[in-house]
């Protein structure tokens, strides 16, 4: 028999597992639900991370939404607490009878002061297997706050805890959604055909600039048909205001 050395097996991470500090792309529990963690930003000095508006509490409107990273059952320190949520109204442009705003996005400040880190998504395997594993991470070298448009054709990515990393072509750029099973319609945004989940909701979305650095450009609130839809980050900071993310 031979017997040769090794090194030690390592368990590898997913998106699933918990994470300190933590990074866009991330899975996070809030009360009943799972979604996304978009990506850590500082609102003045405040220590914060992006998400959905649907994944608050109530959608639009604070409601100290708690936030725990993975599950509340695995680690019971709480995460964040949510502390700006713009609510949906009746505004200029909305078609009647609805309720609108211009991105699905909220802000939640940091509790656990090993959660924050700025300017890092998680990066997994490849994008056409769909792998959770965490491999590394994306730097966000940039961020595009300038636009709410996206050429067609042009290729953006994004993590989410459900489906991992996806990649695909922009297929239509600043139109006005309205969402399922209510009476919202969010303005100008952004769909991209790309494999997209459940639970994927508040992902990052973002260009790859070359090697692992990423440009930043919005987050992640919907899908259907074999496309995501986002929010552009000119949007959501015409909203939340002026956000530094890396």
């Amino acid at each position: 028999m031979i017997v040769e050395p090794a090194e030690p097996i390592v368990p590898m991470a997913t998106l699933r597992d918990a994470h300190r500090p933590t990074m866009g792309g991330l899975q996070i529990n809030f009360p009943g639900f799972l979604c996304t963690l978009g990506f850590n930003a500082l609102d003045g000095t405040q220590e914060s991370f992006i998400t959905n508006s649907h994944c608050t509490a109530n959608q639009g409107g604070v409601d100290d939404t708690p936030y725990y990273q993975p599950t509340q059952s695995i680690s019971p320190t709480r995460l964040a607490t949510e502390v700006e949520d713009p609510v949906f109204t009746a505004s200029a442009g909305c078609p009647s009878g609805r309720v609108c705003r211009r991105s699905d996005a909220a802000r939640a400040r940091y509790d656990d002061p090993t959660g924050f880190q700025l300017g890092r998504i998680a990066r997994t395997g490849s994008s056409k297997n769909g792998s959770l594993e965490v491999v590394g991470h994306w730097t966000i070298a940039a961020d595009d706050g300038t636009t709410d448009q996206f050429p067609i054709g042009s290729v953006l990515n994004k993590v989410g805890r459900t489906t991992g990393w996806s990649q695909g072509k922009v297929s239509q750029t600043c139109v006005d959604y309205g969402v399922s099973g209510t009476n919202i319609v969010v303005f100008c945004q952004t769909a991209v055909r790309a494999k997209v989940n459940s639970g994927d909701s508040g992902a990052p979305v973002f260009a790859i600039s070359g090697g692992t650095n990423a440009t930043l450009v919005g987050i992640l609130w919907g899908g259907g048909g074999g496309s995501f839809v986002f929010s552009p980050l000119k949007n959501v900071e015409a909203e939340l205001g002026n956000l530094t993310v890396r």
